[in-house]
C-alpha cells in the first residue's frame, strides 16, 4: 500500500495535500510525451505522488520509469504548481490539492513501455494537443506550453 492509499484508508475521500511530481518530457521534433491515463480518461503529463523518504526528483524518476519506461538522470525543475487552481477530485470521489514540482527530463534513454497506469502513450506536436486533463493544462499554461 503507497502513502496516499494508507491515509485514504484512514481519513476516506476527504481533501489532502499530496506532493508529487509532474515529467516533461520532450523528443527530438520537439513534440511532449502525454499518457491517455486509465483512471480518469484523459490525457496528461506523467508524475504521481511522493512517497514517504523521497525527495521531488526521486519521485519524478520513478514515476517517469514507471509509468512510460523511460530513464533520465538529468532533470531541469522548471515550476511547482500548487493551490486552488491544483484541486481535484477523482471520478471515485478522492479530493486532492496537488504539491507537484514540474521537472524536465533531459537525455532521457530507455523505450517506451505503458504500465497500468497508461492506457497509451504518445508523443504529441505542442500546437496539435489532444484533451487535456485540466490539471495538466493549467501546468503548461503556467510554464509558458500553452497560451
Amino acid at each position: 500500500m503507497n502513502y496516499i492509499q494508507s491515509l485514504r484508508s484512514i481519513i476516506g475521500t476527504r481533501p489532502i495535500i499530496a506532493p508529487g511530481s509532474a515529467i516533461i518530457v520532450i523528443n527530438d521534433k520537439n513534440e511532449i510525451l502525454l499518457q491517455l491515463r486509465s483512471d480518469t480518461h484523459d490525457w496528461g503529463i506523467p508524475g504521481g505522488g511522493m512517497e514517504l523518504g523521497d525527495s521531488f526528483e526521486v519521485t519524478a524518476k520513478k514515476e517517469l520509469y514507471e509509468e512510460t519506461g523511460l530513464i533520465t538522470n538529468h532533470l531541469e525543475i522548471v515550476g511547482v504548481a500548487s493551490g486552488k487552481e491544483f484541486y481535484y477530485k477523482f471520478p471515485n470521489g478522492d479530493e486532492i490539492y496537488n504539491v507537484t514540482v514540474i521537472f524536465k527530463a533531459l537525455d532521457v534513454t530507455g523505450k517506451i513501455i505503458k504500465d497500468e497506469e497508461s492506457l497509451e502513450l504518445a508523443y504529441f506536436p505542442l500546437d496539435s494537443l489532444p484533451n487535456l486533463n485540466y490539471t495538466t493544462k493549467k501546468i503548461l499554461e503556467m510554464i509558458g506550453f500553452l497560451k
